[in-house]
């Protein structure tokens, strides 16, 4: 049984216009200021705008971290390449070492995305610097620490916070696997045409999806880094990112329940009955789960209400499985399904219980959720 990706969208999708405003605006400002400076950097105004641009991020601290990569590895490249000038070697020899050389550098992980520049600033610097070196090296890495300066200012002033970004895709991926639970009740119900089809169309991987949901939090969080209205956002940053680390973990659950009904229908001694009462039972309380799943992303926090049907109907499940248990390995699937459920309880912000049987608290460590980016030192 394949499971059919979904689509992925643009990141930055909703802040795109805000970021490209403002790279236009630092390319205009680095044009005009560079060309106000004197002989020799004055010359060289055309690599201020190329700064700018590369210094526009969607968060103040990655604007920072960003042009300091790039004055790093332009300074790195542009020594490379003036070292080069010095050395009496034919041209294609000169040129050859010194990507070698180059190539070696950005390798460097300080450089970040930036390292590509360590090659270019050191060709740059080898091939167009031959008449005055000491004249293009201060034209390059000034004129471009210049145009990263003034989109540096300019993030800093224009600050965009990505929240609307996040939540976008927060309610995409919660409507993606609440659909899916929805979608594997229609087919248990009997209520398809083509059973095997059906779980074919409702089988997608919703994992990847979530991943991203993952990222855009994390870009937010680096958003407000540096920010000067960070202050306003943190509380409700904080209590979507939490939403966003249960939809994620409910995804991946939800994604696995999927695949193994899926394979458990398609063989040849299906556990459940397609339109059956044990069908029935379990379609109930994937519609339950799929209401939580809306209900878990909406304005207000989710009450204990909204959650005593689904547990309600976990607990009718695990009574039916019980009475199955004398069949030998044909409980097993019912079993693994009540499994899986109890994980997907254990991860929902629920109240606990005596009433019902503890859910299963999957694994946790203080490092979870992993935080895209992060490096973890030593």
């Amino acid at each position: 049984m394949l499971m059919r990706s979904t689509a992925s969208t643009d990141p930055l999708l909703g802040s795109r216009l805000h970021i490209a405003i403002k790279a236009a605006l630092a390319a205009a400002l680095a044009w005009q200021i560079g060309n106000l400076l004197p002989s020799p950097m004055g010359d060289y105004a055309y690599y201020a705008p190329m700064g700018a641009v590369l210094a526009v991020h969607p968060s103040v601290a990655g604007s920072l971290r960003g042009s300091l990569q790039l004055f790093v590895a332009l300074l790195v490249g542009a020594a490379v390449g003036a070292t080069f000038h010095l050395l009496p070697l034919p041209g294609w020899a000169g040129i050859g070492l010194l990507v070698l050389i180059a190539v070696i550098l950005a390798g460097w992980d300080r450089l970040g995305a930036e390292r590509s520049w360590v090659i270019t600033a050191a060709l740059f610097t080898y091939i167009l610097g031959n008449l005055d070196t000491s004249d293009f090296v201060l034209g390059l890495v000034g004129q471009v620490s210049l145009g990263a300066v003034v989109g540096l200012a300019l993030t800093l002033l224009l600050p965009p916070i990505p929240a609307r970004v996040a939540r976008r895709r927060l309610d995409a991926v919660s409507t993606e696997v609440a659909e899916q639970l929805e979608g594997m009740a229609v087919v248990l119900r009997g209520q398809t045409d083509d059973p095997a089809s059906a779980w074919l169309e409702v089988a997608r991987e919703v994992l990847p999806d979530a991943l991203r949901l993952r990222e855009s939090y994390s870009d937010l969080d680096d958003a407000l880094r540096g920010n000067l209205r960070a202050g306003r956002w943190r509380e409700l940053v904080g209590r979507r990112r939490s939403e966003a680390d249960v939809i994620e973990r409910v995804a991946a659950l939800v994604e696995n329940l999927t695949y193994m009904l899926g394979e458990v229908q398609e063989s040849p001694r299906p556990w459940l009955r397609i339109g059956g009462d044990a069908a029935q039972t379990v379609a109930d309380v994937l519609d339950e789960l799929a209401s939580v799943v809306r209900r878990l992303v909406g304005d207000e926090p989710l009450q204990a209400r909204d959650t005593e049907p689904l547990v309600q109907g976990v607990e009718r499940l695990s009574a039916l499985v019980r009475e199955t248990v004398g069949l030998g390995e044909e409980s097993f699937p019912g079993a693994a399904v009540v499994v899986s459920l109890r994980r997907i309880l254990g991860v929902l912000p629920m109240p606990e219980s005596d009433a019902i049987a503890p859910p299963i608290t999957p694994l946790r460590d203080p490092s979870w959720p992993p935080r895209v980016g992060r490096r973890r030192r030593r």
